[in-house]
């Protein structure tokens, strides 16, 4: 599962069915100060090392599949599942995800 920023900044949930791995996709290379950081302002806060912190409740609403509970049950699983590897801060519902450049 990946969030996809478009060239015009429009934040997408793309594979959402895929639950063993989460990332950031910028499909246009805009660099750091470019439409990425721009368009992740209204959700997620930079962290280390090409990482952002995503509000989590964001990215359900970004899912087409946002009112499906067994949708939503399973990725709460994926998140308790990778919160001991610190990809997770459930007390402020936040997910960490790195930003790849196609």
């Amino acid at each position: 599962m990946f969030i996809s920023i478009a060239e015009s900044g429009t934040l997408t949930l793309e594979d959402a069915d895929t639950m063993k791995s989460f990332f950031i996709v910028e499909t246009v290379n805009s660099g750091t100060q470019g439409q990425a950081i721009n368009a992740l302002k209204a959700i997620a806060e930079p962290a280390e090392d090409n990482h952002y912190w995503i509000d989590i409740d964001s990215v359900i609403t970004l899912s087409t599949r946002k009112n499906d509970p067994e949708w939503i049950e399973a990725f709460w699983q994926m998140l308790k599942a990778v919160e001991p590897y610190g990809y997770v801060d459930m007390e402020n519902r936040l997910v960490k995800a790195h930003v790849e450049i196609k």
